[in-house]
């Protein structure tokens, strides 16, 4: 065990931090470890003498308060400021993607890139997207057939 690790023990357990297991391992060891316990005796006497100089001289307890700075004062912003620009940026935002998808519609963009790969028959029924000729986006449409009829 380190020295440090040893005088830690030592005080945690002189002030009764220490829970029985590690107290009861700690008193184990410093029974097993000659120099360890000469080393927590001289720690425990050190400790006794400092609380009977204290109890004894009370004015060397006392602690004087440090003397502060007074701290710089930070200016915060109001509450309904910060309300006031995140409704604003929300608007902002709200506006441009409105007018930006009103004046330039993305449908011709995708449907370009919409690969055409050939398709094999099957019974089921099939579908593809297309641009609404109304301007209202994409649609999902059937495409039907034409053995359509010939099948049950």
């Amino acid at each position: 065990m380190k020295p440090e690790s040893l005088h830690a023990l030592v005080i945690d357990h002189h002030a009764g931090e220490l829970p029985p297991e590690v107290a009861d391992l700690l008193e184990a060891f410093l029974a097993s470890n000659e120099p360890a316990r000469k080393e927590a005796d001289c720690i425990l006497t050190a400790l006794d003498v400092t609380s009977r100089t204290v109890k004894l001289h009370l004015e060397l307890s006392r602690f004087v308060e440090p003397i502060s700075q007074p701290k710089a004062k930070r200016k915060t912003v109001p509450m309904w400021l910060k309300a006031a620009a995140v409704i604003a940026l929300a608007a902002i935002t709200s506006a441009g993607g409105f007018f930006a998808g009103k004046t330039h519609s993305g449908a011709s963009i995708i449907a370009s890139a919409m690969p055409t790969a050939a398709r094999k028959d099957s019974p089921w029924a099939k579908y593809r997207m297309a641009v609404d000729p109304g301007g209202g986006g994409m649609q999902v449409v059937r495409v039907d057939l034409p053995q359509r009829e010939a099948r049950p």
